[in-house]
């Protein structure tokens, strides 16, 4: 935002900067109010008033000079003054070249100066324009970190969720054990927490027996082997029989992979 505003500053003071010397280009000298005052008397027909201003102007060394004689010779003719007459419209033939060459000469400097303020205006637009595309920039650098960072601690937090979730799953499980309970409150825990997995774990594994299914989600659990005989009141070498043949079958975890394949609720 600072630096924003510093940029908007800048812009405009150059604004002013060319106004100030649009305005200093244009400002009128004593001898241009004289001409100015000169030629409005001349065109209100107050001829000796006009001269006294116009004289004034004809006097000094200016570019004035050439208009104020214009309007003098006029006012000679008008007047009959033959000696001004002649004095004006041989300054006016003496000079009329130069005459031509100032005014073209500041026309070119009027059309360098306006040149030189739009090229100014320019360089400062785009200045500016830079600036504020690099702030944009940072800020949406700053912006992708940020979101980077949210990500990664929202990942954090789901994998915290589902750990939590499988725990509570497992010590519900201890608990139905330590009472002396059997496999269906261990399933039924299971399905409450996973629902539907028991159901797509046989449409995944359709050539298992239930004992074998039954194994899967104990494995699943972490019990040992001890403790799934129990369960299931088999022998543990049974257990282990069934085991090694599961891990032939479906492989290690099938479990784990049935429920990263369904549709998360």
């Amino acid at each position: 935002m600072r630096q924003r505003l510093s940029s908007i500053r800048l812009f405009i003071m150059v604004i002013v900067c060319m106004m100030a010397l649009n305005a200093v280009a244009k400002s009128n000298p004593k001898e241009e109010q004289w001409l100015n005052k000169g030629t409005e008397f001349y065109f209100d027909g107050q001829q000796d008033s006009a001269k006294v201003y116009l004289e004034q102007v004809f006097l000094t060394d200016t570019d004035e000079k050439m208009t104020a004689a214009r309007y003098l010779l006029d006012i000679a003719i008008a007047q009959g003054d033959t000696p001004k007459i002649n004095e004006y419209a041989l300054f006016l033939a003496d000079n009329y070249d130069l005459s031509l060459n100032q005014e073209r000469k500041h026309a070119r400097q009027r059309y360098l100066l306006i040149g030189a303020g739009a090229l100014l205006g320019l360089l400062v637009m785009g200045w500016v324009l830079l600036r504020l595309r690099k702030t944009n920039n940072q800020q949406r650098k700053a912006y992708d970190q940020e979101r980077e960072v949210f990500g990664q601690q929202l990942n954090e937090a789901q994998s915290a969720i589902e750990r939590q979730t499988f725990e509570n799953l497992q010590r519900q499980a201890r608990e139905v054990l330590s009472r002396g309970s059997q496999r269906k409150r261990i399933l039924e825990a299971f399905n409450a927490t996973y629902p539907k997995a028991y159901e797509r774990l046989k449409t995944t594994y359709p050539d298992l027996s239930e004992q074998e299914y039954d194994l899967l989600i104990l494995n699943f659990l972490e019990f040992r082997i001890k403790e799934e005989a129990e369960i299931l009141e088999l022998s543990q070498n049974t257990v282990m029989k069934y085991r090694s043949n599961l891990l032939k079958k479906v492989g290690k975890d099938p479990v784990s992979a049935v429920l990263n394949a369904m549709p998360t609720s």
